[in-house]
């Protein structure tokens, strides 16, 4: 099995070598990619690898660039510190979607689905996709939610709390949040 990891965090990547060796010491590793323009590079000048693993925030951004950038056909076990993200990662050729710290037997489990559902006969790479285990992890994480949206009106800056908003819309490929009295606030420009 060849494998390219896609990590900013050094020690993560490290660690996640180190696991992967314990358990598949067959694997081949391609070298460690840290940014969104350092994966696109790779991937139009290297032969794929068999699985990638993939952090979403990148120092660069946010790794659903990539996809977004060039066509990747490779199964992808996303490994991050965000549950937030799940929904978007399977939306994409997703097997998996592991939060750090990384258990190893989260790690394991993510491998045998990837074997079982991709082999070198698979060209298409297409999976199964299991809607019922993404509700338990999802139902499974503590979950924080916002408390407050920082909103512009104007020249200022005014903070909405989440209590407030009675639903989100998107409209001319924005994205608006609506209180209770019925007035709208863009929310689009803030980067989290």
């Amino acid at each position: 099995m060849r494998i390219l990891i896609i990590e900013d965090e050094k020690p993560a990547a490290d660690r996640l070598v180190r696991l992967l060796n314990y358990h598949y010491p067959q694997a081949e590793y391609f070298q460690n990619i840290d940014s969104i323009k350092s994966a696109v590079n790779w991937f139009q000048n290297n032969p794929k690898p068999d699985l990638f693993f993939l952090d979403i925030q990148l120092a660069d951004g946010l790794s659903f660039e990539i996809f977004k950038q060039i066509e990747v056909k490779t199964p992808v076990i996303f490994c991050t510190a965000y549950d937030q993200y799940a929904i978007k990662a399977f939306e994409l050729n997703s097997v998996d979607y592991l939060l750090k710290p990384i258990d190893p037997e989260d790690l394991e489990k993510a491998i045998e689905k990837y074997k079982s559902h991709y082999s070198k006969t698979d060209i298409k790479h297409e999976t199964n996709f299991d809607f019922a285990q993404l509700q338990n992890l999802l139902s499974s994480q503590n979950q924080e939610f916002k408390e407050r949206f920082v909103v512009k009106i104007g020249d200022k800056i005014k903070a909405i709390p989440t209590k407030e908003i009675a639903f989100f819309y998107s409209e001319s490929k924005a994205t608006f949040a609506q209180d209770f009295n019925g007035k709208s606030y863009l929310i689009d420009w803030i980067v989290v």
